[in-house]
C-alpha cells in the first residue's frame, strides 16, 4: 500500500517533469529556425518565435495579443470571413500560400505561409500555428 507521503513524491516528480517538458517545448519553439507563431481561434497572436520576431523586425511584446488582421495586407472582410471558416470547419491545415505580411518598419513582406490547427478532446479549435518563409526573388 501506497502512503500519503509516497503520493505526494510521486505527484511532486511527475509535476517537476511536466514542467521540465514545457520549458523544453517552450524553448524548442523559440529557437526554431522557421518562423513560427502560435495564433488564437480568434486571430491573436499568442507567441511568435525568435525567426518571425526576426523576419518582420518587431520585438516579443510587439506580437504578443496583437491581430493577425494588423499584419496580413489583405482586405480584412475576405480575410476574416476565410479565417472564421477555417476555424468553423476545423480545417486541420493549409496548403502553403502567398501572402504579404507588414513589417514594424511599415514595409511589406512577400511570404509563403502554411498552418495547421489544433484541437481539444472534443474538436473545438485551441490555436493554429503558422509558418512563414520569404518568397525568393
Amino acid at each position: 500500500m501506497v502512503g500519503e507521503r509516497e503520493q505526494d513524491d510521486v505527484g511532486r516528480h511527475q509535476d517537476e517533469e511536466t514542467v521540465a517538458v514545457t520549458a523544453e517545448s517552450l524553448l524548442t519553439f523559440e529557437n526554431a529556425a522557421l518562423p513560427l507563431s502560435v495564433i488564437s481561434p480568434e486571430g491573436n497572436i499568442i507567441m511568435a518565435n525568435r525567426a518571425m520576431r526576426g523576419l518582420l523586425g518587431y520585438q516579443f511584446s510587439d506580437l504578443n495579443g496583437r491581430s493577425i488582421y494588423d499584419l496580413v495586407v489583405a482586405d480584412p472582410t475576405a480575410l476574416a470571413r476565410a479565417w472564421a471558416h477555417r476555424i468553423q470547419a476545423g480545417e486541420a491545415g493549409t496548403r502553403e500560400r502567398a501572402i504579404r505580411l507588414r513589417c514594424a518598419d511599415s514595409s511589406e513582406l512577400s511570404v509563403r505561409v502554411s498552418s495547421v490547427l489544433v484541437t481539444d478532446a472534443q474538436g473545438a479549435a485551441r490555436y493554429v500555428v503558422a509558418r512563414a518563409v520569404p518568397e525568393r526573388a
